[in-house]
């Protein structure tokens, strides 16, 4: 299994939200409260958030996400942002890139904001 590069952050640090899957089935009744029952016995938990990269880890995040990850359909280790355990991960969605910082006379940008949609595997 691959692992998240070393030389990118090692954590989301802005915007960072994580929401669990739902582990259950809600059922309405003809009269009284719904019914409710677990639906299975490990859930993913799904994070979301964004990192600022410079101009060579962005070439280093484009070369794992595209190489390794394939285009982002296989799974990868990464820190748990909760007990900074190692999880495996895998893409929800493509990452969304936005310049951050302009890097002059045609050198590109500086900086990049990245918005990743991530699943942590139960």
């Amino acid at each position: 299994m691959a692992i998240w590069p070393g030389t990118l952050p090692q954590a989301l640090h802005l915007e960072a939200t994580e929401t669990a899957q739902k582990a259950f089935l809600r059922t309405q009744m003809d009269a009284g409260p719904y019914k409710q029952r677990g639906r299975f016995t490990a859930a993913a938990r799904y994070l979301s958030g964004t990192m600022l990269l410079t101009k060579a880890q962005r070439q280093t995040f484009d070369t794992f996400y595209n190489s390794t990850l394939n285009y982002g359909a296989d799974e990868f280790d990464f820190y748990d942002p909760v007990d900074n355990g190692t999880v495996s991960m895998r893409f929800t969605e493509p990452p969304s890139f936005s310049a951050v910082v302009g890097g002059g006379s045609g050198g590109g940008a500086a900086q990049w904001r990245v918005s990743l949609e991530l699943e942590i595997l139960p």
